[in-house]
């Protein structure tokens, strides 16, 4: 038997209340104070529900002027908590899932929607769907759309259908990509029906109809420009479905991949009993020449130095990896820029939260672009160029954490071969530079030594030194070794550089009118505390313009690092939210970092950082905290 959510509180809310001691009967109106419905509501869910607790050996007692109560045994009672925890981990819509299945709703309708209808579909009061509704407007004014209100009919989108199907494709791509990395049996079996707006049997079909198309005409697409063209095609296929087509006035008619792509369209038509019309099929050819420009013969990374990305990593940093990783990128993406089209990254929030030094660095790259080829590049491509930028911070920082090291022994023969060849097996971060013997050790240039491991007496100097043993065990070294090389980075070591940023009277509570008033204010503190240079204002709302920096109810706006005289953070708590991007923020973070910075304290400084904003107890206790003093002991952890 199925029970919609709202009954599924109300059962809990009775085994809970029988398990208090002296627990009374709870009234129709009671109950229905606690759920957000009528006492009629209430009474039509009794008799649903009394019918799923009879199976339990459970009763439900309705008494007139007495209550509403239910009578069973513990060992019962348990066997129903337990039978709903299980459903509620497989049927249960967090807020977020609801508000993405509204959003679709709204996206696949062209007519109006009430508030009534998608409260009896959600199972949720009237108040919860007015507070998605809200969230979803709040989402649409970021990217200048809105929605239409009228009473006695509903909600409705008014917009075109390029429009309605972008944003389908972003809200589509986190439904599945955010729940599986790919598609195939296994994983379609972990994503809930309920949770989805296509139908897995169709997200089945054509993932199956695409990956054959692909193998015959011998294209190469990277995960992401796969995902997105596959979701691109399960849109079209329903829009059709409904009668609703794109205007082909965007596009020419170029031969560019005309023919796969009518030989794409036939497959879709086949197989899913449905007739795409010419401008559908242009459509996909559009996508094709974003998605499909890669062939195996002739992808290639042109290495010059006299071109725009490598001017930028000049300035930046870079190995041959991140080059070539960045070019081969851009290199697929340009025809997508110029065209226009954009693929979906269902990983964005959390790359633009959790790699915000890498995530700037593809925001300053994308700026070149932008201007060189006239085009606007999204934070959905943006946030996989920081993908590329990450992992070259990653190398690096493995490659920090190699300790370089030199054996001194009194021959450099022997017994020290022995000690070398324990050290490269036992431990992958020791890098053995040199076998020295004590002669050869007092000409030997330590300035690139990170430690000496010795078995002799040796003369002091600036680098650590452990004496061991040519036969010390390998637990004894390895201590040895990890007390000499262990850097400071203990909590307290992380608290410490991060706490040095926080100053109270860096920190304000004010009322502002909108996002560019908060910079506003929160930048004015910092430049006459001597933070800030003059400019950073204007430079920091100028970045916000580009990509906002806000998450859930906070925002980290930032300035150029040339406007900077002193490392530290500024905070501004919000006396009434305002909205900033799709959000509506009350507690604004200014960093304000020096150029040049050291890659070892950014990572630090940003550990501790990231640890407090995904913190919510924390965060709640900052919004709700009186006094700047307070907000600046709790972000130092007293």
């Amino acid at each position: 038997m199925d029970l919609n959510k709202r009954q599924i509180q109300l059962i809990l809310i009775l085994v809970e209340n029988k398990r208090e001691p002296d627990y009374l009967p709870l009234s129709a109106k009671e109950l229905s104070r606690r759920v957000g419905v009528s006492s009629k509501t209430i009474y039509n869910d009794m008799k649903t529900i009394q019918d799923y607790v009879q199976q339990f050996d459970v009763e439900l007692i309705k008494k007139p002027r007495v209550g509403i109560y239910i009578k069973g045994s513990d060992k019962n009672l348990l066997e129903i908590l337990t039978g709903i925890e299980f459903k509620r981990n497989n049927d249960y819509l967090d807020n977020k899932t609801r508000r993405e299945l509204v959003f679709s709703q709204l996206l696949n309708s062209d007519d109006f929607i009430t508030v009534q209808d998608l409260s009896d579909k959600y199972y949720v009061n009237r108040q919860v769907i007015l507070e998605d509704i809200d969230d979803i407007e709040l989402r649409l004014k970021s990217i200048n759309l809105g929605l239409q209100r009228i009473s006695g009919k509903g909600i409705k989108l008014d917009i075109d259908e390029d429009s309605r199907r972008k944003i389908l494709t972003q809200v589509v791509s986190r439904q599945i990509f955010n729940a599986v990395p790919t598609i195939n049996e296994r994983n379609l079996k972990i994503i809930n029906d309920n949770k989805l707006s296509i139908p897995k049997s169709l997200i089945k079909a054509v993932d199956s109809i695409l990956n054959n198309f692909i193998k015959k005409q011998v294209m190469v697409l990277n995960d992401y420009e796969y995902q997105s063209l596959l979701v691109h095609l399960l849109i079209a296929v329903e829009r059709i479905r409904l009668g609703k087509f794109v205007n082909n006035e965007h596009w020419g008619y170029s031969e560019i991949y005309l023919t796969e792509s009518k030989i794409l369209a036939k497959e879709l038509e086949e197989r899913l009993d449905i007739k795409f019309p010419e401008q559908e099929i242009y459509y996909i050819q559009l996508h094709l020449i974003a998605a499909g420009k890669k062939r195996p013969n002739n992808i290639s990374a042109k290495l010059n130095t006299s071109n725009l990305l490598q001017t930028y990593l000049n300035n930046f940093g870079y190995d041959d990896q991140l080059y070539e990783g960045l070019l081969l990128h851009i290199n697929s993406s340009l025809n997508r820029w110029k065209l226009g089209v954009s693929i979906t990254n269902p990983y964005k929030d959390s790359i633009i939260q959790k790699y915000s030094y890498a995530f700037e660095a593809a925001i300053n790259l994308k700026k070149l672009y932008e201007q060189k080829y006239n085009t606007k590049i999204n934070d959905d491509e943006t946030a996989y160029l920081a993908l590329h930028f990450e992992a070259y911070l990653e190398r690096k920082r493995a490659n920090n954490n190699i300790v370089r090291t030199i054996i001194v022994c009194s021959t450099g023969l022997g017994t020290s071969q022995l000690l070398a060849a324990r050290i490269k097996n036992d431990f992958s971060r020791v890098k053995i530079e040199k076998i020295l013997s004590y002669d050869e050790f007092l000409k030997f240039d330590i300035k690139d030594i990170d430690l000496i491991i010795s078995t002799i007496e040796l003369p002091e100097n600036n680098v650590p030194i452990i004496y061991v043993s040519p036969v010390v065990s390998t637990e004894e070294l390895n201590n040895k070794i990890k007390m000499a090389v262990t850097s400071n980075t203990s909590q307290a070591g992380n608290y410490s550089l991060f706490n040095s940023l926080i100053s109270s009277k860096n920190i304000i509570l004010q009322k502002v009118k909108d996002w560019q008033g908060a910079i506003t204010t929160l930048g004015k503190l910092l430049e006459n505390n001597g933070v800030l240079r003059t400019g950073s204002i204007d430079s920091a709302i100028q970045r916000e313009n580009l990509s906002f920096t806000s998450f859930k109810n906070i925002s980290t706006p930032h300035a150029n690092p040339k406007f900077v005289k002193k490392t530290q953070i500024g905070v501004l708590k919000i006396e009434k939210p305002v909205i900033w991007g799709e959000q509506k923020v009350d507690l604004v973070f200014f960093i304000a970092f020096k150029e040049n910075m050291d890659q070892s304290q950014l990572d630090t400084i940003y550990e501790r950082f990231w640890d407090i904003l995904s913190n919510d107890k924390l965060i709640k206790k900052i919004v709700s905290s009186t006094s700047s003093e307070k907000i600046s002991d709790l972000l130092k952890g007293r």
